[in-house]
């Protein structure tokens, strides 16, 4: 029995189909055939059964699977623990970065990654949470940090951290964003992030929630140029906790409390299946390392 062999047994029950997984791990349709009948013949019972759309697990293969899983997360363990052990990686992997470095915590972490691992370089790239998230899946980039869960089954996340997000305003706007209500919060320009950003979901529904129907809109994901249109008076936005905390403290933006704050997970994402690759074994010990989880 080999590990490839369970990896595509737990790939093909995940995406109910062989198509499905063969897209995953990069494997051809006869390949993962191939690999099911030889897993099947070992053990010797039948793990999937045809159905219209594609497979589905039999009885024993419900009851085999996550035995599977669990083999492929102590071989995990066991090459992560190798590595830590060795410490003898090298090479350069792609980091997506979806905010600022100080939040992500940035140079601790190329600070951690230069002591443990001297030899292992690391591109940072910054971007939206949604292309960062195209581009780990095309391979573009090997992980990174994203806002909002993971919809892909192709990749796994490891959550960090869940901060708080707000409306807020320019500090002369406080007495009607302290009132809230729907018709005068519907009067101010607001920013709509674009589609590929996941922060676009998050503000049409609070939009919803409250009725409010912007007479303005302003398409922007950047908090470079979100942060000083709030200061000026511009627009109402979307703003991180502890930024929006500095605007307050130095008296330049109010928070709209009316609408409330809203939790939004941070996550570091990367392909399944690269957990065997030491470069990213080793990025994932120095991010676990860096934020305490």
């Amino acid at each position: 029995m080999e590990l490839y062999q369970l990896r595509t047994f737990v790939a093909v029950a995940e995406e109910g189909s062989i198509t499905g997984a063969g897209k995953r791990i990069h494997a051809t349709q006869p390949a993962v055939s191939a690999h099911i009948k030889a897993l099947e013949d070992e053990l010797g019972v039948r793990l999937f059964d045809r159905v219209p759309r594609g497979v589905e697990l039999t009885q024993a293969g419900a009851e085999l699977v996550q035995d599977a899983i669990e083999v492929l997360s102590a071989a995990q363990s066991l090459q992560a623990r190798a590595v830590t052990l060795g410490g003898e990686v090298a090479g350069q992997v792609g980091l997506g970065l979806c905010s600022d470095p100080q939040f992500l915590k940035v140079s601790p972490l190329l600070s951690l990654l230069s002591e443990r691992f001297p030899k292992l370089s690391m591109s940072l790239i910054q971007a939206s949470s949604g292309l960062i998230l195209n581009d780990i899946r095309s391979r573009e980039l090997d992980a990174g940090f994203v806002f909002f869960g993971v919809p892909y089954r192709d990749l796994e996340a490891i959550k960090l951290a869940e901060p708080e997000y707000a409306i807020m305003g320019a500090a002369q706007w406080k007495p009607l964003l302290d009132k809230g209500d729907s018709e005068t919060l519907s009067g101010f320009t607001w920013v709509m992030p674009p589609s590929h950003c996941p922060f676009r979901g998050l503000a049409l529904e609070i939009l919803k929630r409250h009725d409010i129907s912007p007479e303005r809109t302003i398409g922007s994901d950047s908090e470079e140029v979100i942060r000083p249109l709030i200061v000026d008076g511009k627009t109402l936005a979307l703003v991180r906790e502890d930024e929006g905390a500095e605007l307050m403290e130095a008296g330049l933006a109010v928070e709209c409390t009316p609408v409330g704050r809203h939790p939004v997970e941070l996550n570091f994402v990367y392909r399944k299946g690269d957990e065997q690759n030491p470069s990213i074994v080793a990025l994932i010990e120095i991010v676990r390392r860096t934020w305490g989880v």
